[in-house]
């Protein structure tokens, strides 16, 4: 069964307040908290190819503010899918922290996110034992800024990238909206999850301590 869900994507302001800036409408699915493997394949030539599966129990949908109460600690389901290469990559259990970005090319405010997280990286770099991934979801190539490996291509992005083609790996994080973060211990644990554009301070103090777990 499907249902629509309609959310606000927002940023923090410097200040610490919540300004409100677009409402989006996703389509998304209900699905069973239960393990399950779902492999999709793309066939659409401005896109990279290859299979996306997923295994594991689902998370629950973000929850705002009270997300930590029910998702913390929870265990993240296991996904693999394509990379800007067309190789597949997966979430591995390899004894290193992650930091799972949740993108989509049409969000303007991905499009603000992702150089200003690319230069916090190229200034500070990413702490030992920490990894970060860009998974790019709810594409649409009738929307702006596709193909979405371009525009990552265009901003210089250095780490990992996934390609979530039918949004399988977001509905499997929870997602509800744009920008979406989801920060796994090094058991992949879900250490905390956030939605919109967080200042780059509140990132730094976050790398550091999933690097001193």
């Amino acid at each position: 069964m499907k249902k629509f869900v309609v959310f606000l994507i927002f940023i923090q302001c410097g200040t610490g307040g919540v300004e409100y800036k677009e409402l989006a409408i996703i389509e998304t699915s209900s699905t069973n908290l239960s393990t399950t493997t779902t492999t999709i394949t793309t066939t659409d030539g401005n896109l990279p190819k290859g299979e996306t599966s997923i295994e594991g129990n689902f998370l629950p949908e973000f929850a705002g503010e009270n997300d930590d109460n029910i998702a913390r600690g929870l265990q993240a389901p296991i996904f693999s899918g394509p990379n800007e290469d067309s190789e597949i990559v997966s979430l591995e259990n390899n004894g290193n922290a992650k930091v799972l970005l949740f993108l989509a090319h049409w969000c303007g405010y991905c499009r603000i996110e992702i150089p200003a997280v690319q230069e916090y990286i190229l200034l500070n770099g990413i702490p030992e034992g920490v990894e970060i991934i860009a998974i790019v979801t709810s594409i649409d190539k009738a929307r702006d800024n596709y193909p979405p490996h371009d525009w990552l291509k265009d901003e210089g992005w250095s780490e990992a990238q996934i390609y979530d083609f039918d949004r399988e790996i977001a509905t499997a994080y929870g997602l509800n909206a744009f920008p979406y973060w989801v920060f796994l211990d090094k058991e992949l644990n879900v250490v905390a999850r956030r939605t919109g554009s967080l200042p780059l301070d509140q990132v730094g103090q976050l790398l550091v301590a999933l690097a001193n777990q």
